[in-house]
C-alpha cells in the first residue's frame, strides 16, 4: 500500500486497523489519525513492514484517547493481529466474585460483568484462587451453594451442621451477622489483613469479658488461619506505601517477561506475569503497553496509583482510562527516588529470574515439530501448547457424551481427560447440538475454574461442528482459536469455512490425528461404560428377590455385566445385602442374557 492510497484521514483521535485480504494485521491508537498513520510511510521497521504488507486501512474516530485506548484493546483481543504485540498468557483467567444480593455467595468465575457484584482478579494462578476460596469457606460462614440468586430450601445443607454457613436458604441466618461476615470476606480480598485480624481481636477479647469462651475460640481459630494462610504468601513493607501497583520487565533475545505486583496496605498481596514471544522488533515501551492494555481491561479493584519502570506512550489517557475504571483518581507514575524507587528494582530482579525459568523450561520441553508447524499452518499468533480436543459419542442416540483430552507440548496429559454425559430431550441424535453443549459447559461450568483455558481446541468432525464448537465459545463469551479435523480426508477446517489439506506425513497434521484417535477413545470407552450399566440395571429389573436396595448394592459393586458373571454364587452370596438364594437367581438371570 502506498501514500497515495490512504483514504481521506482526520486529525482527530481514533483507531486504524491495517488490513490484508481478510485478515487484520495491526491495530493502533491515535491522537491524530491523520499524523499517526502517515509516519509509517515515513519511518522504518516494522512500521514499514506493516504498511507495505497491508492493502487498505480502516479507521474509527473517538471522542478522546480514553474512547480509543479502550477500543484498541477490544479489537486487538478480537482480531489478534499478527504484527501487535500479544501476551502468551492472555486468556481468561479466574476472578473471584461476591454477588450482590442480601446474602452474598463468593464465586469464581471467569468475566466479570456489570451486575453490581464485587470482582478481584484476575488470578493467573488458579490454583491460588482455589486455594483462596477454600480458605474463607473455611473461616468465614457464608453460604457456598444454594444457587444464584439464592434459592430457598427446606432443610439446611451439611455446612449449617459443621458451623460453615448461617443457612439463609432457610430463614436461619441473622441479616446482621451475614453482612458482618461479609465485610470481613471483602477486608481479606481486598489485602488488609492487618485490619481485619485486629477486629476480630477487638470481637475476641470481648467475647472472653462476656464468658462466650466458645465464640471466643472460634474467633482465635479465624484468626489463626488468616495468619497461616496470608503469612505465606505476603511479604511486608512500610505501611506507609499504601495501595498501589508496580510493574517489573526483563528481555532475552526473542523473549520478554511482564510483572506486575500488587501491595495492599503495605503488604505483597499478589502478582501477575505474562510471557511474551518474538519480541526481537518491540520497544520496551510496546512490551509494557501491551500488558497494561490487557491487564488493565478486567483487573479489578484498582489502586491509586501504578508504578512504572519506564515511560510508555499516552500515560495521561492511560491515567484518565484507570481513574475512569476505578471511579477515583488513579496515578500513573515513574518514580525517581525513594523506596518506590526499591520496589521497581525488586520486580526487575524478580522479572529477570522468572525469565530465566521460563527459558529453561523451554529447553526442557523442546520445540516439538508440530506445534511450531501448527502456528504456521493455522496463523496463529502465539505457538500452540495446550490443545484440548472434543467428539461427541452416542450409538443411534442412546446415552450421548463429549470426550475431552488435554494435550500439553505435543503429549497426552491423561490426569486431566475429562468425560461429560450430554444433557438431551430427543431421542435422535444431534451432535452439533451435543459439542454446543459440552463447549459451553466447558467453559462456565466447574470445569471452567479446575482446567486452564488452552491455546487451541481440536474438534472431530467437519465444519458443521467446527461451527457448532465456534457458537459454543461465543455463549460462553471467550474466545480461542479452533480447528476441526474431517476423518475421511484427514483436512483441517477453520471456522470461517477454509480448508487446508497437508501431506499424511506432516508433523501438525500428524500430532492432531494422534490427540483425535485419543478423544475418540476417550469418549468410547466412557459411552461403553455406560450402556454397559444401562444393561446391568435392566437385567436386575425382573429378578425375582433383587429390590431396590440390593440392586443398588449390586450396581455400587459392579460396573459391567462381565464383572458380574465372573463371580460364583459362593462370593456373591457373601456381598453386602445378598444371600444365597438371591445370588442364585441373579446368576441364573445372567446365563439366560447371553
Amino acid at each position: 500500500m502506498h501514500l497515495a492510497d490512504l483514504p481521506p484521514l482526520p486529525e482527530a483521535p481514533g483507531v486504524y486497523q491495517w488490513w490484508k485480504g481478510s485478515s487484520v494485521i495491526y491495530v493502533g491508537k491515535a491522537k491524530s489519525l491523520k499524523a499517526r498513520v502517515s509516519s509509517y510511510f515515513h519511518g522504518e521497521g516494522k512500521a514499514l513492514t506493516i504498511a507495505s504488507e497491508a492493502d487498505r486501512l480502516e479507521f474509527i474516530v473517538t471522542r478522546d484517547e480514553v474512547e480509543a485506548l479502550l477500543l484498541e484493546a477490544n479489537l486487538i483481543k478480537l482480531h489478534r493481529p499478527r504484527y501487535n504485540v500479544l501476551m502468551k498468557d492472555d486468556k481468561h483467567y479466574p476472578f473471584l466474585k461476591l454477588t450482590n444480593e442480601p446474602y452474598p455467595i463468593l464465586l469464581i468465575v471467569r468475566r466479570v460483568d456489570n451486575d453490581g457484584a464485587r470482582y478481584w482478579g484476575p488470578f493467573p494462578d488458579g490454583g491460588a484462587v482455589r486455594r483462596i476460596k477454600r480458605l474463607i469457606d473455611r473461616i468465614f460462614p457464608i453460604r457456598k451453594n444454594s444457587g444464584v440468586p439464592l434459592k430457598k430450601r427446606r432443610y439446611p445443607c451439611l455446612n449449617f451442621s459443621m458451623g460453615r454457613c448461617l443457612a439463609p436458604c432457610i430463614g436461619q441466618a441473622d441479616p446482621a451477622a451475614y453482612r458482618e461476615m461479609v465485610r470481613q470476606v471483602e477486608q481479606v480480598l481486598d489485602g488488609k489483613v492487618s485490619e481485619l485480624l485486629g477486629d476480630l481481636e477487638l470481637k475476641m477479647r470481648q467475647a472472653a469479658r462476656n464468658q462466650d469462651f466458645e465464640r471466643a475460640a472460634e474467633i482465635r481459630d479465624q484468626m489463626e488461619a488468616v495468619r497461616s494462610f496470608f503469612g505465606t504468601v505476603q511479604q511486608a513493607y512500610d505501611p506507609e506505601l499504601g495501595d498501589l501497583d508496580f510493574l517489573g520487565l526483563a528481555r532475552a533475545g526473542r523473549y520478554a517477561i511482564v510483572q506486575l505486583y500488587q501491595v495492599r496496605g503495605g503488604q505483597m498481596l499478589g502478582r501477575n506475569s505474562r510471557f511474551i514471544e518474538d519480541v526481537e522488533e518491540a520497544s520496551d515501551q510496546e512490551l509494557l503497553w501491551a500488558f497494561l492494555r490487557d491487564y488493565y481491561l478486567e483487573a479489578t479493584p484498582l489502586p491509586p496509583l501504578v508504578l512504572l519502570p519506564s515511560e510508555v506512550e499516552d500515560m495521561g489517557a492511560l491515567s484518565q482510562f484507570l481513574s475512569s475504571r476505578a471511579g477515583k483518581k488513579v496515578e500513573v507514575r515513574i518514580p525517581q527516588r525513594g523506596d518506590k524507587t526499591r520496589l521497581l528494582e525488586l520486580a526487575e530482579k524478580n522479572a529477570r529470574t522468572a525469565l530465566e525459568t521460563e527459558m529453561r523450561l523451554l529447553e526442557r520441553k523442546g520445540d516439538h515439530p508440530g506445534l511450531v508447524a501448527l502456528k504456521d499452518v493455522l496463523g496463529l499468533s502465539v505457538r500452540p501448547y495446550r490443545i484440548e480436543g472434543y467428539d461427541i459419542s452416542n450409538l443411534f442416540g442412546e446415552s450421548p457424551v463429549a470426550s475431552i483430552t488435554v494435550f500439553e507440548g505435543g503429549r497426552p496429559k491423561k490426569a486431566e481427560y475429562r468425560r461429560m454425559k450430554i444433557k438431551t430431550d430427543s431421542k435422535s441424535p444431534d451432535d452439533y447440538l451435543a459439542l454446543e453443549q459440552a463447549i459451553y459447559r466447558r467453559f462456565t461450568g466447574s470445569l471452567s475454574a479446575s482446567m486452564a483455558v488452552p491455546d487451541l481446541l481440536l474438534i472431530d468432525g467437519g465444519l458443521g461442528q467446527v461451527r457448532a464448537a465456534q457458537k459454543g465459545l461465543e455463549r460462553a463469551g471467550i474466545q480461542i482459536p479452533l480447528v476441526g479435523l474431517a476423518k475421511r480426508e484427514e483436512t483441517l477446517i477453520l471456522p470461517n469455512g477454509r480448508s487446508i489439506e497437508l501431506p499424511l506425513t506432516h508433523p501438525a497434521l500428524q500430532l492432531l490425528i494422534f490427540q483425535r484417535d485419543e478423544t475418540h477413545n476417550n469418549g468410547l470407552q466412557f459411552h461403553r461404560k455406560l450402556r454397559s450399566q444401562k444393561a446391568l440395571k435392566s437385567v436386575f429389573d425382573n429378578i425375582p428377590g433383587i429390590g431396590p436396595k440390593r440392586k443398588e448394592a449390586l450396581l455400587a459393586q459392579f460396573s459391567t455385566l462381565e464383572e458380574l458373571k465372573a463371580m460364583d454364587a459362593e462370593r456373591l452370596a457373601k456381598l453386602p445385602g445378598m444371600d444365597k438364594r438371591s445370588a442364585e437367581a441373579v446368576l441364573k438371570a445372567l446365563s439366560q442374557v447371553g
